[in-house]
């Protein structure tokens, strides 16, 4: 990447590249078995509503990467999301056995990311069809934070998505 990040070769609490590993709410560091807004750490007293924990929680407490990982492992901002989209191919593919995305870069080098889909309610949703990825970065609207996702191979964008689902982390070093 021209900004020098460096892209983990697989998933918070996975073991390999294709490994789908844990999912986390935003800015909280524990999977757990209920994903929505009555089990994030973060709700306000007011449904629907949000504790703010910081626009941008890399390397905080927040982080899940820096608190599983230490050192200078971190959750990637919403631009370093968008560094990966602008300056790297994309390919649909398999990895023993896995779909998800590989990311080629100029150099050469590349990651996958599997399609782990993500976690609502009790339920795993969209596995082996997409992918979502969490960034550090809360989104405009204080119920979001900005994600990396992917279907297949039609849209792989920086989105947004509610804080409360649980979404995957692929952890940078700067």
């Amino acid at each position: 990447m021209p900004s020098g990040t460096k892209w983990a070769s697989w998933n918070v609490g996975a073991t390999k590249p294709e490994g789908y590993g844990e999912y986390y709410a935003w800015g909280e560091t524990e999977e757990k078995k209920y994903y929505d807004w009555s089990t994030y750490t973060y709700r306000g007293v007011i449904l629907e509503t949000y504790h703010h924990i910081g626009v941008d929680i890399a390397g905080t407490e927040y982080d899940v990467a820096h608190v599983k990982w230490g050192g200078l492992w971190r959750m990637p901002t919403i631009a370093q999301q968008g560094e990966l989209l602008e300056n790297c191919t994309r390919e649909w593919t398999q990895l023993n056995g896995v779909n998800g995305t590989l990311f080629t870069g100029p150099n050469g080098n590349s990651i996958f990311l599997p399609a782990a889909g993500y976690r609502w309610h009790g339920y795993l949703e969209n596995d082996g069809m997409g992918g979502y990825f969490w960034s550090s970065s809360l989104f405009r609207i204080e119920d979001c934070a900005y994600d990396l996702g992917f279907w297949f191979d039609d849209v792989c964008d920086a989105s947004s998505g509610l804080r409360e689902f649980g979404h995957s982390v692929r952890a940078v070093c700067p």
